[in-house]
């Protein structure tokens, strides 16, 4: 936990910065926390393409680390903010496109305005999101993670200045509503790039050589980093598509319906960083141990791994279930709204379990570098079974929004059994593996 501590207060610390934002659009109204959960679902999408192409780097440099290679983790560090700055640039125009093309979209037309002007200032951030992205997994990969933590409090500390400053138009400055909002995830993430960037230049960082040299992009480096990161990127999609899907066809319900959708899947998802940050530790750990061959101690990790994320599966649930309308009432004041919203939060009590599993296990097969199969699982459960079953609830069994969370419980159940299932059969063939091979490996 010394390591992953670090890694689940940053990921509680970034939802807090969602946090901020629904609580300052809820002030502005209630179509400004749909379009503000709207517009945050569309960045948050897209944003994946960056996670997702990074995502291989801290498997590949854990197991450099592992196999005693450091010289090579500056040369594949500076590779993957090649890929960084192509994907973040790539992010930025997909959002841009998006935008011009609101009109076209089935969301209610109230809404399009507000939501253009989040995105239009939220954009820009996505280059240096990668980057960003590229620094904090050197730091997983180190074991050094207290920089990720401290970094995210200080951009926590940005967003709420620049929200309340520019969201509100406190203190007098300009009202900027949505486009203040949006503005704010821009100036945060470039702010978090060059802080991080900076401390990577320290003194515990040296023998890595991170900045030895100014490369070109290579082939051979960025080659087995895309084989990793592309099913990855996939499988992330195919699960926050699933989320984001759900969170568009609330948009279609009504105005109503989407914002409580917002709440409820604000609060569920800051559960969700705790078994998310334990994920990107699992992916180090494992790594470097598999790197090494070492059998024992990557059972070991894993079924330490497996009892963190079932204690804290236990906690959010009783969280939930306990405070659950008090958590509404700190988005909104709309009495309709906080009722409706808070049974989505009952249903969000149930799936806490299968939810923290499936990322905690995804982690740990991404240590072993087994990502391809456990991308086709995230596409049959939550796309075949979770939005089908969700769709057909929601639209034509007149389940509404509600419908669409029954679909999402079915789904996360369903992959964290199936990924389990491949955890067992991978950690199967490690231990029976001859030592020679497994050591090679």
């Amino acid at each position: 936990m010394t390591m992953a501590s670090p890694l689940i207060g940053a990921q509680l610390l970034q939802m807090g910065n969602g946090l901020v934002d629904a609580i300052v659009a809820g002030r502005l109204g209630r179509a400004e926390l749909a379009a503000g959960g709207i517009g945050a679902t569309v960045w948050f999408f897209v944003s994946l393409l960056c996670i997702g192409l990074m995502a291989g780097l801290s498997p590949m440099l854990s197991k450099l680390i592992g196999d005693r290679r450091r010289n090579a983790v500056g040369a594949v560090f500076r590779q993957g903010l090649w890929l960084g700055v192509i994907a973040g640039s790539a992010g930025c125009a997909i959002i841009l496109i998006f935008r011009a093309n609101l009109s076209n979209t089935s969301l209610d037309p109230e809404l399009w305005p507000l939501v253009s002007d989040y995105l239009l200032a939220a954009c820009w951030s996505m280059p240096a999101l990668a980057i960003v992205l590229a620094a904090r997994n050197v730091c997983e990969a180190t074991n050094l993670t207290r920089p990720v933590l401290l970094v995210q409090l200080f951009g926590l500390l940005v967003n709420i200045i620049v929200d309340l400053t520019l969201g509100l138009g406190l203190f007098g400055f300009p009202k900027l509503g949505m486009f203040g909002i949006g503005l704010a995830t821009s100036i945060v993430t470039i702010c978090m790039a060059v802080i991080l960037l900076w401390l990577l230049r320290g003194p515990k960082f040296k023998r890595y050589n991170l900045f030895a040299s100014i490369d070109y992009p290579q082939w051979a480096h960025l080659g087995p980093m895309l084989s990793l990161s592309l099913p990855i990127f996939f499988a992330l999609v195919f699960e926050a598509g699933l989320f984001s899907a759900t969170a568009y066809q609330s948009g279609s319900l009504s105005t109503l319906q989407a914002s409580a959708h917002f709440i409820a899947i604000g609060a569920t998802a800051f559960c969700y960083m705790l078994p998310l940050g334990l994920s990107f530790a699992l992916t180090a750990r494992v790594g470097r141990v598999y790197g090494r061959g070492a059998r024992q101690s990557l059972g070991l990790r894993v079924f330490v791994g497996i009892l963190i994320t079932v204690s804290m599966a236990i906690a959010t649930a009783i969280l939930l279930l306990l405070f659950r309308y008090p958590i509404t009432a700190i988005y909104t004041n709309d009495v309709e709204l906080r009722q409706l919203a808070a049974q989505l939060l009952l249903i969000a009590v149930v799936f806490q379990l299968s939810d923290g599993l499936q990322a905690a296990l995804f982690g740990t097969l991404r240590g072993l570098q087994d990502t391809k199969i456990p991308m086709l699982i995230n596409l049959v459960s939550y796309w075949l079974v979770a939005f089908g079953i969700g769709y057909s609830l929601a639209h034509h069994a007149g389940w509404g929004v509600h419908g669409l969370w029954v679909g999402l419980v079915i789904g996360l159940s369903l992959s964290a059994t199936l990924l389990w299932l491949r955890l067992r059969y991978q950690l199967k063939k490690f231990i029976d593996e001859p030592a020679s091979v497994s050591a090679a490996v």
